[in-house]
């Protein structure tokens, strides 16, 4: 009986160890901070990190405000930006042409998840509730259609899935709307597809057959793209 009560002991121990412990213990204190914030960090059983503070960044593709690390935006990054585009297209870009059109609302005014980007801009269809989110769909754009040079993602998305050949992105840039309206317009046409340009509310568009890029200019004074593209 003493043999078993001295072999239970160091169980016991152990246990008091890992729940007998208390937040005023030093060795806690001393914790690595990096460690300590992960390990104290809630777990993703909160489906909504509602005791975070993320700009409500959702778990199902919700697009978050200000949720990017800062990025350089000076005048010297505008210009390297503005000569990578040209790199990419093998020359000076030309200025688009002029609207053809205008609306006094934007078509995607207000929406704030991937899924209702797609849906909103008229291409997503039925696949707008197929999306898979993650910013490896920003790099698997169409060749005539990627991410303006330099351009900072916020969100992007898509689907493989059979009849569902969709991406969508939306990211920043430093570089003016004209200019980025203008290399989407030089950009398809290079790429053989049809593109003309529209005013919809604060948002210049250019668009053809299954793609659409919306560009605005955001407070901060940079440059916001919604790109779209379905079946290329």
């Amino acid at each position: 009986m003493l043999r078993a009560h001295l072999l239970s002991l160091p169980l016991l121990l152990l246990l008091s160890g890992c729940w007998g412990g208390n937040d005023d213990d030093p060795a806690r204190d001393a914790r690595d901070p990096v460690a300590a914030a992960a390990l104290d960090d809630p777990l993703l059983t909160d489906p909504d990190l509602t005791s975070q503070n993320r700009g409500n960044a959702a778990l199902d593709g919700g697009i978050p405000d200000g949720a990017v690390p800062a990025f350089k935006r000076s005048s010297e990054e505008v210009t390297a930006a503005k000569a990578d585009a040209e790199r990419l297209l093998r020359g000076p870009i030309a200025a688009a042409p002029d609207p053809g059109g205008s609306t006094g609302t934007a078509r995607l005014a207000d929406v704030v998840t991937i899924g209702g980007l797609a849906k909103a801009s008229g291409l997503g269809g039925a696949c707008s509730g197929r999306i898979e989110y993650g910013f490896v769909w920003a790099a698997r754009l169409p060749a005539a259609l990627p991410v303006y040079p330099r351009g900072h993602a916020l969100a992007a998305g898509g689907s493989d899935q059979e009849g569902c050949k969709l991406r969508v992105v939306r990211f920043v840039t430093p570089v003016e709307v004209g200019d980025v309206a203008s290399f989407y317009y030089a950009s398809a046409r290079a790429g053989k597809l049809p593109a003309e340009l529209s005013h919809e509310g604060d948002d210049t568009v250019v668009a053809g057959k299954g793609y659409a890029a919306f560009a605005r200019k955001r407070a901060d004074g940079l440059t916001e793209v919604d790109l779209v593209t379905s079946g290329l």
